[in-house]
């Protein structure tokens, strides 16, 4: 095989595209540019710091006494001490990310400076370097922040043939959801390169024939304003899933296998579970490891979310800013993130508060923000699981409360989350424990998944309960590199028995290489 014009031969060159579509692009390019500002370079990568004592970049704008800072740390905490200087005693060790108080007083000492902070009621000195002033909150004027452009694709998508829209923000696997339900079956896409020329991404190719499009957008992630021609190949529908005889091609596949699938080593049987169905998906090869019940659906409870976090992380901004309209107080009996209409908070936060005490505030303002509705949110889950190949699973709204026609299997779950796990975004909110929302105004948040810091392994993902679903869970854990999902339906025991299907199939088990 080979590579042509930037398509890999065998899944369809387009040597012969017509030059008016590259011109067409160009042109939609300048005329985003009044809206956009054009695409923004990329941002390096910050480097990493040993010590939070010695500066490592200077700080962004300034400080301001009686106002808030947030520790930059590049992943390091920065030294409190008791004086403003490398003779001063450590206090303690302050957290990247924590937010303190700036007061009065700042000294150069030992070629550093320091500034006098106060952080959970201890006053003390740091190095002025690794703190960020906190920035005002938001008046949320426009909910897609400064480029007035909101989540999904603007312009023309065709149903076949190409089409030119600018993006709102997310991944090529976003654009490829956003442009189903359009009822465009995503070929390829083609974006213009910072330095001239255009690059491209082919779904469906191997990874090699793509790494130029990651080298131009680092992480995966395209930034919103991005004038982008997409390829579609046939119509999928408004709602690809309910298509009889959909084609394969209209699915993104599942992450495919990157390891052999584990095999057993002793006969020692799986522990006897209550829970009404159950699985155990080896991540690296998706191999079923346990079944029960598996592929029978059931009401997931706020399972659901894994899904709703998907399609955040993949179609928008996570540094955009939303406007919310949902009232928590009058959501009764339900979890909450704590939104009041008015509000305004980042996606990112509300995804925090989506996964973290599981919010169905949170889940309907992500919905709202990214499809306009809850109904065309709804079409989006489903076009998600329908691109995931996930055919046992079918969601009636986007935080997981009871309702005709909202139902899953373990096994859609479980590999929704493995999917999910493949995102580094949805990892890393995943597998916090605490966090704080900073917007209009803070909220703190607690992880319902009682398994992370009880179970040495677990680093993810979801809890949930319902009337009529019980209480419900999938778990993923890591241990010597080898990562394994559990998830349970109508679990009374649900953390007990996800700890004893683990630790099972860790030592039961035996990874090749």
């Amino acid at each position: 095989m080979c590579i042509l014009n930037g398509e890999l031969a065998g899944f369809g060159s387009d040597v012969g595209m017509p030059r008016r579509f590259f011109v067409a692009l160009f042109l939609i390019a300048l005329l985003a540019a009044p809206v956009a500002g054009l695409r923004p370079a990329s941002a390096g990568a910050a480097a990493s710091v040993a010590t939070l004592d010695a500066p490592a970049r200077p700080a962004f704008g300034q400080l301001v006494p009686g106002r808030e800072a947030v520790v930059r740390g590049d992943g390091d905490c920065l030294r409190l001490r008791d004086f403003p200087s490398l003779s001063g005693s450590q206090i303690s060790c302050v957290a990247d990310g924590t937010t303190l108080d700036v007061l009065e007083g700042s000294v150069s000492a030992d070629g550093y400076d320091w500034q006098h902070v106060r952080v959970h009621g201890v006053a003390g000195w740091v190095a002025s370097d690794f703190l960020d002033p906190l920035p005002p909150a938001p008046a949320c004027g426009s909910q897609a922040g400064s480029s007035g452009i909101g989540p999904g694709l603007l312009g023309w998508v065709p149903e076949s043939g190409w089409g030119l829209v600018i993006w709102g923000g997310g991944t090529a696997h976003g654009i490829a959801n956003a442009a189903a339900l359009k009822g465009c079956n995503l070929r390829s896409v083609w974006a213009t390169k910072t330095e001239g020329g255009f690059v491209s991404y082919i779904f469906g190719a191997p990874a090699f024939v793509n790494v130029a499009w990651f080298q131009e957008f680092p992480g995966g992630r395209i930034p919103t304003g991005t004038p982008l021609m997409i390829k579609c190949d046939h119509t999928v529908g408004r709602l690809a899933r309910s298509i009889e005889g959909a084609p394969a091609a209209a699915a993104l596949p599942i992450p495919p296998p990157s390891s052999a699938a584990p095999q057993p080593v002793h006969a020692k049987p799986a522990p006897t579970i209550s829970a009404e169905a159950a699985v155990v998906i080896d991540a690296g090869s998706g191999a079923v490891l346990f079944d029960k019940d598996a592929r029978e659906s059931y009401a997931p409870a706020s399972l659901t979310k894994i899904a709703t976090a998907i399609l955040a992380i993949e179609g928008s901004d996570l540094g955009g800013w939303v406007e919310n309209d949902v009232d928590s107080r009058v959501m009764y009996d339900s979890s909450l993130m704590g939104l009041l209409p008015g509000d305004c908070f980042t996606v990112a936060d509300l995804l925090y508060g989506l996964m973290l005490p599981s919010g169905n505030d949170a889940a309907l303002a992500l919905g709202r923000h990214l499809s306009g509705s809850d109904e065309e949110f709804v079409d989006a889950l489903n076009t998600l699981l329908h691109r995931l190949g996930l055919d046992d699973s079918e969601f009636a709204n986007p935080h997981g409360l009871d309702e005709a026609g909202h139902h899953a299997s373990a096994y859609d779950l479980a590999m929704l989350a493995r999917y999910g796990m493949t995102l580094p975004e949805f990892a890393s909110i995943v597998g916090e424990t605490y966090w704080t929302a900073r917007g209009s105004r803070d909220l703190s948040m607690r992880n319902g998944n009682y398994l992370l810091g009880s179970y040495a392994d677990a680093d993810g993902v979801k809890t949930g309960f319902t009337e009529d679903a019980g209480l419900t869970l999938v778990a993923s854990a890591t241990r010597d590199d080898r990562r394994l999902f559990v998830v349970l339906l109508n679990a009374p025991n649900r953390f007990e028995e996800a700890r004893w299907l683990l630790d099972w199939a860790f030592e039961e088990h035996l990874w090749p290489g």
